[in-house]
């Protein structure tokens, strides 16, 4: 076995090898995002909707928000004696946003 022949050859294969690994651990990192995203701004809407049933408009805002994070956009409306939430948070390329909507019957006199 020769050992000048082989000189080397573990860098250069790192060298090719680890821009392919952090590609993946990448994707697999924003998939883990848009999953939680997933989970995340529903949960939001609800939990404003909730709060707005209960102490109005703003509150429904601060719950949202503090749900789905400052970056979510969140609108607030009433209609017929109900609260309709809705919250999207947009997550860029290839994921794009996510919106949920959540009612509940108003409360607030």
């Amino acid at each position: 076995m020769s050992a000048r022949g082989d000189r080397g050859s573990a860098t250069v294969e790192l060298a090719l090898a680890l821009p392919a690994a952090v590609a993946v651990l990448a994707a697999a990192l924003s998939a883990v995002q848009a999953a939680a995203a997933g989970v995340a701004v529903p949960a939001a809407a609800l939990a404003g909707a909730r709060a707005g049933a209960v102490a109005g408009d703003e509150a429904a805002v601060e719950a949202a928000h503090r749900s789905a994070g400052g970056e979510a956009t969140v609108e607030v409306s009433r209609a017929d004696g109900w609260v309709t939430v809705t919250v999207a948070v947009d997550l860029g390329w290839p994921w794009g946003a996510r919106t949920a909507r959540a009612a509940l019957p108003s409360e607030a006199s």
